[in-house]
């Protein structure tokens, strides 16, 4: 009895450091349809001024034209301009960014890697993009923008 006391104890002490090493994903909104739920990865977020740059994967009720199910990319938001901005994107042939990764959509796309670092290079910079009130573009910019006054 006490060797299994032990070894439930070595198992729930090294719980917290197992889930450290893994994504955490939280479900930021849907869209106005609800048939995309947009995921946020909470540990990825960061504020340099005004911008908010974080992971967000976008999954899907059913697949898109070109059978991606699910889509992940790193975004960056500018909170006081109202606008966001793509710097990696990379569609997937199953829930949440899993399965097959699909083809790019475009040749200049930049390709999602498997780290979740906030890395910007200037090859993928995309244009600034306008997120209007009363869309899905707008819930996740009053999410992730919870300390400014939007």
């Amino acid at each position: 009895m006490k060797l299994f006391s032990k070894v439930s104890w070595l198992i729930f002490a090294l719980i917290p450091s197992l889930d450290s090493a893994y994504a955490d994903w939280s479900i930021l909104t849907l869209n106005k349809d609800k048939t995309v739920n947009i995921w946020v990865e909470s540990n990825s977020i960061q504020r340099r001024g005004d911008y908010v740059f974080a992971w967000i994967i976008y999954d899907r009720e059913r697949p898109a034209a070109d059978g991606a199910m699910s889509s992940k990319a790193l975004n960056q938001y500018d909170c006081e301009e109202k606008r966001t901005r793509t710097w990696q994107q990379s569609f997937y042939s199953k829930s949440m960014a899993g399965g097959d990764r699909l083809p790019p959509k475009t040749l200049d796309q930049c390709e999602v890697s498997d780290s979740l670092e906030i890395k910007l290079d200037d090859k993928c910079l995309n244009p600034w993009l306008p997120i209007f009130d009363r869309t899905t573009g707008a819930d996740i910019l009053k999410a992730l923008c919870v300390d400014k006054a939007i």
